[in-house]
């Protein structure tokens, strides 16, 4: 037992600063890098430290135009240091004009010469602080090239570079201090998380005593964070250094994730409850990652030399971190303006921008690649994007005092593992989970008749993709009737001018109107490999010109006269009852998807969020969610390229051939049946009340 004097000491703030002196004199200590730091070219464990180098060949590497080697956070930017490299530039023939090299550090040159055929050891001085205050090391190469047999543009060959620092203290990288604070700050985040859900046994305290291990017990895992981190520097420092910002932005991501679920779907719900929901999210999660691994939707369009709408999401991400996000819709130095809409840019460009800072300080700098990392990232708004439309289904019924936990966490579940929007966001690499995200907002703000609201994720959700027009009409009917029609469009337009202030600022809001109105040029067909009416209609026939005659009008005519009487239908159903707008919402889109020309296959994915809580609200239809997901899952694995390749066919059949023509047709014919059973259901209560109503005036 500790003398009572002793004990007051320790649990005193004088204590925890004692505590902290000696976590930052540890963290000072593990931060003296080696006299001398090796890294050799041809070990696998180097790879991350390298940017466009090509893979090993005769223990070494070739470079590119531009290729770099990367260290970041080595710390000892005041002390100088030697830099070294065994390089050599054999040309074809024996008479080819030798390799011409230009070596940087930090953007600063060192040297310039020819490099001989023969491999010889360069090596230059580097002066103190030459690396900043956080001791980031970026090894530029740049090198006139040849073309090998296989059109590949090679510059030098490199097997070895070294580092060796001067004696002195090294000061310690003060970006690697602050990321060492946010790592274990996630974690003291997730524990507090954890504390206030009851998931861990801890009593009521203020945030300086749930840190303090000297009082809170559970502190101590934060105490082990920062020693792991100390030890993994005093073993590899360079390698620490990357995983250390890796891992803690990682955690930065998944941490905000979690706390914005946490937010939403936040109420009286008890330990069992807590712990079963997280589990939910967390296997979801788990569930697609795996698929975000993949090459994803690699057919439709080729951009920049590459298949696929990712191929494209790759261009944008590297074309707003090179020329600024504000460049998307300018033709800059031959990159041609985006058409695509300008809320996905956002995450485009921070992606591209953090895949710059984590692992490629050359990404923007040089040619456009096709790297499977940044492939990685981009997939993941559509995975956080998915989680957040569970979480809010969940937050909506559980607010209704009439659902039970059992009920919103099941029509959760029913979301979040809905087939269709796995393979969509998760396979295929989509966005049609974000703007379904907004559209729900909306939604759900005009449930509340917070119709400013409203109007903001109305208005991000059209500005993310336009087909999210569907549910205006609605939207807007009940503001006017509600007189909430002034707030919708002052949230609307605010929204709408916060989002491309941007591309106003750069003078290319006409490019923004353009993309908008030129959008039935994109795709001027039947049906894209939508199996709606038009597919069932036109035999498979889908990729025929939708300005094509049926009978007296074009397809494109008769699409829009059919879906805007589906949309008075809806109008009428909202203004006699707005309860059912949920239903009636997902049933827009719905019409949207059915009725409509030029609709893709994944453009009936934003009808699932309020047609899952439409369900619970009227337990009769659940059978019509479960169908449409098995349907709209097979609407687009009949287009998938990846099936096709496997099965042997050509990659053009995706689009519409003789191949699996028949299962193509027969999965448009029941989704028609389904969107005409659909409208019967909602018809014939109509029709009902109607006549009761007309029956009671002529009575």
């Amino acid at each position: 037992m500790l003398p009572k004097q002793t004990r007051e000491w320790l649990q005193s703030p004088i204590s925890l600063l004692v505590l902290l002196c000696i976590f930052i004199t540890l963290f000072t200590l593990a931060y003296q890098p080696r006299k001398r730091l090796d890294i050799d070219l041809a070990a696998q464990s180097s790879e991350k430290f390298l940017d466009h180098f090509y893979p090993v060949e005769n223990g070494a590497r070739w470079t590119e135009a531009r290729s770099g080697l990367w260290l970041p956070g080595l710390g000892g930017g005041n002390l100088s240091w030697r830099v070294g490299l065994s390089l050599s530039g054999p040309r074809p023939g024996r008479f080819g004009i030798p390799a011409h090299v230009i070596v940087r550090v930090n953007g600063a040159m060192l040297a310039e010469f020819d490099a001989r055929n023969q491999e010889q050891d360069h090596e230059w001085d580097i002066r103190p602080w030459q690396l900043g205050p956080n001791g980031d090391l970026l090894l530029e190469i740049d090198s006139s090239t040849f073309k090998s047999s296989d059109d590949r543009e090679f510059g030098v060959s490199i097997t070895h570079v070294w580092l060796t620092r001067s004696g002195g203290i090294a000061l310690p990288s003060v970006r690697g201090f602050l990321l060492t604070l946010a790592l274990v700050g996630c974690c003291a985040a997730l524990l507090r998380m954890s504390s206030t859900a009851g998931l861990i046994p801890a009593r009521a305290m203020g945030m300086a005593d749930f840190l303090n291990p000297l009082r809170n017990t559970w502190a101590w895992i934060l105490v082990a964070v920062w020693l792991l981190i100390i030890l993994a520097r005093s073993w590899n420092h360079p390698q620490a250094a990357w995983w250390l910002q890796t891992l803690t932005f990682g955690l930065l991501l998944i941490t905000a994730l979690i706390w914005l679920i946490a937010r939403v779907v936040s109420g009286s719900l008890t330990r069992d409850q807590v712990l079963r929901t997280l589990i939910l999210f967390i296997i979801a999660a788990l569930v697609r990652i795996p698929f975000d691994f993949g090459r994803g939707y690699e057919g439709d369009i080729a951009s920049y030399g590459k298949q696929g709408d990712i191929a494209t999401y790759i261009a944008l991400a590297w074309k707003t971190v090179s020329y600024g996000i504000h460049s998307a819709y300018l033709q800059v130095n031959g990159s041609p303006p985006s058409d695509n809409p300008p809320v996905l840019l956002y995450p485009f460009w921070f992606l591209g921008w953090l895949y710059e800072q984590l692992i490629s300080p050359l990404f923007g700098r040089t040619r456009l690649g096709d790297p499977d990392m940044l492939r990685f990232m981009l997939r993941l708004p559509g995975l956080a994007a998915d989680l957040v439309a569970g979480a809010v289904v969940f937050r909506v019924l559980r607010q209704r005092g009439s659902i039970s936990f059992n009920t919103a966490f099941l029509a959760a579940g029913a979301y979040l593992f809905n087939p269709a929007l796995i393979f969509d966001s998760a396979y295929w690499g989509q966005t049609a989970a974000i703007h379904s995200l907004f559209m729900l907002l909306s939604v759900i703000a005009t449930d509340r008749r917070c119709y400013d609201w409203a109007g903001a994720a109305l208005a991000a959700a059209i500005l993310t993709k336009p087909q999210a027009i569907a549910i205006a009409p609605l939207i807007l009917v009940l503001a006017v009737r509600e007189r909430g029609g002034l707030r919708l469009v002052a949230g609307a337009g605010i929204a709408t001018v916060l989002i491309t202030a941007p591309f106003i600022l750069a003078g290319s809001e006409a490019s923004v109107v353009r993309e908008y109105a030129q959008t039935t040029q994109y795709h001027p067909f039947v049906a894209p490999n939508a199996h709606n009416l038009w597919w069932f209609v036109t035999g498979g026939q889908g990729w025929q010109r939708d300005t094509n005659l049926i009978g007296l009008v074009s397809f494109r005519i008769a699409g829009l006269l059919i879906f805007s009487a589906a949309t008075l239908l809806s109008l009428i159903l909202v203004w006699r009852d707005r309860r059912s707008l949920f239903l009636v919402a997902a049933y827009q889109t719905l019409a949207f998807f059915m009725l409509n020309t030029q609709i893709h296959e994944n453009h009936l994915l934003a009808m699932f969020a309020p047609l899952v809580i439409a369900c619970v609200l009227d337990r009769q239809i659940w059978w019509f969610y479960g169908a449409f997901a098995v349907t709209s899952v097979a609407n687009m694995t009949l287009h998938d390229p990846k099936l096709f390749a496997w099965l042997g066919y050509p990659s053009n059949e995706i689009y519409g051939g003789p191949a699996l023509a028949a299962p193509r047709w027969f999965n448009a014919a029941v989704q028609t049946l389904l969107f005409v059973a659909f409208t019967a259901r909602l018809v014939i209560p109509l029709a009902a009340e109607l006549r009761l109503t007309r029956t009671r005036i002529q009575a």
